[in-house]
């Protein structure tokens, strides 16, 4: 059984994904560094052992240990 319809040639099984949508509530805005988590400086990690996670309520990118979860400047736990 032949996968291809008379489409041009292009397999049937072909999936398109829509198109890309930029965020329209974060135009233009600046992000806000946050900082870095106690536990990070405790560990000792180095800026380029951190991750960036960002905080939705303060608008801001902190950086921290890979499993934290908690934005050191407000609480939020929900990205």
């Amino acid at each position: 059984m032949s996968t291809e319809k008379d489409n041009g040639g292009k397999d049937e099984r072909d999936v398109r994904f829509p198109p890309l949508i930029p965020h329209t509530d974060v135009k233009g805005e600046d992000f806000v560094d946050l900082g870095t988590t106690p536990l990070a400086k405790q560990l000792g990690l180095s800026p380029e052992q951190t991750n960036g996670h960002w905080c939705s309520r303060c608008r801001g990118i902190w950086f921290g240990y890979t499993l934290e979860t908690q934005c050191p400047v407000c609480g939020n736990r929900r990205g």
